[in-house]
């Protein structure tokens, strides 16, 4: 059995029931898998950035009896349950979500969450968890490894997929940078059916025949010689370029799931919509709906964002449009 330590940072541990944590995490933008043949010994390889908006912010401590209260509670009562049970802790832990990712939308709410809470009680009961095993205990970075790197560090990322022996590990980060402050993203999230998530997505991948290998070499050549060196540079142009044809290159490739090059004629419209007003790139998160463009400074986002949201809301339709910047931190975890 664990005792009831409280080691809050790595070189700091506090005594006493009332030890509050907080943690707030990024959510991430996804834009675009490499590699779906496998052919080389490794799959997937994914594409994305950490945004500051939305997030989730969560306060924990140590309790008498289990308690979680805010969205998405019956969730994290689960993952909490399963980490005390797999430790044999005998304590309880009193959980708030204050502020929630939405779920099934394209921003990975899922890795965050366990993250998240999984960091927090191995903080609390001195469980000694390192982020990869948190993420393989729930089956986190099956595909992607983008959320846990988001998570862990923020910024924009490359990850090098699994090897096809081992997919039970997180794909290791090959490449991450800052994004230049300057850089502010516009976020949408029409009000439509939810995207592909959990069992549907293993299924989509499962009965995918793989792409050409033509497809798969035109999307690493653009990530290697377009999106990376243009944020090392950086040419913000290139950059939105280079995003826009991650999100169109495996159009064909995924139609066979969402329907189209994108998961929803809507989320298309809307994409459009941003580049013809002046986003420097634009594409859909994940499997959707959430959808983003890329602008070159604040006011330029603020501008875009108000007409995507008057465009989403116009004809009927419903949803929400904001600005979002880069996160190149990840997940902040305070004391007190």
């Amino acid at each position: 059995m664990h005792g009831c330590r409280h080691a809050v940072r790595d070189d700091e541990e506090l005594g006493g029931t009332d030890v509050e944590i907080r943690l707030t995490t990024p959510s991430r933008l996804q834009f675009g898998i490499v590699d779906m043949r496998g052919d080389l010994g490794r799959i997937h390889g994914s594409v994305g950035v950490a945004i500051d908006r939305p997030r989730l912010n969560i306060v924990a401590r140590e309790s008498s009896e289990t308690r979680v209260s805010g969205a998405r509670s019956s969730r994290a009562m689960d993952i909490v349950q399963a980490i005390l049970r797999d430790h044999g802790v005998d304590s309880g832990v009193e959980v708030e979500l204050l502020e929630d990712i939405p779920e099934h939308s394209g921003f990975g709410s899922g890795t965050q969450l366990v993250m998240a809470l999984g960091s927090m009680l191995s903080k609390i009961f001195d469980l000694g968890l390192t982020p990869e095993s948190i993420a393989v205990r729930f089956g986190r970075s099956r595909v992607s490894g983008i959320g846990v790197h988001a998570f862990l560090g923020g910024g924009f990322i490359v990850d090098g997929g699994h090897a096809m022996d081992r997919r039970d590990a997180v794909p290791p980060m090959v490449f991450r940078r800052d994004i230049p402050e300057d850089w502010v993203f516009v976020i949408g999230v029409p009000d439509i059916e939810r995207g592909v998530s959990g069992e549907q997505e293993k299924a989509a991948f499962r009965n995918l025949e793989p792409p050409p290998a033509e497809v798969v070499a035109d999307v690493a050549r653009i990530v290697l010689l377009q999106m990376i060196p243009s944020i090392i540079e950086p040419d913000i142009e290139r950059f939105g370029d280079a995003m826009t044809k991650l999100d169109t290159k495996f159009g064909s490739y995924w139609a066979k799931v969402q329907g189209g090059t994108y998961s929803h004629p809507r989320i298309e419209e809307c994409v459009n919509h941003l580049l013809d007003n002046g986003a420097v790139g634009a594409g859909q998160s994940s499997w959707g709906p959430a959808l983003y463009g890329l602008a070159d400074g604040e006011s330029q986002a603020r501008r875009l964002a108000d007409s995507l949201r008057r465009f989403i809301n116009s004809d009927g339709g419903r949803g929400e449009a904001y600005t979002s910047r880069a996160d190149n931190v990840g997940h902040r975890m305070s004391v007190s």
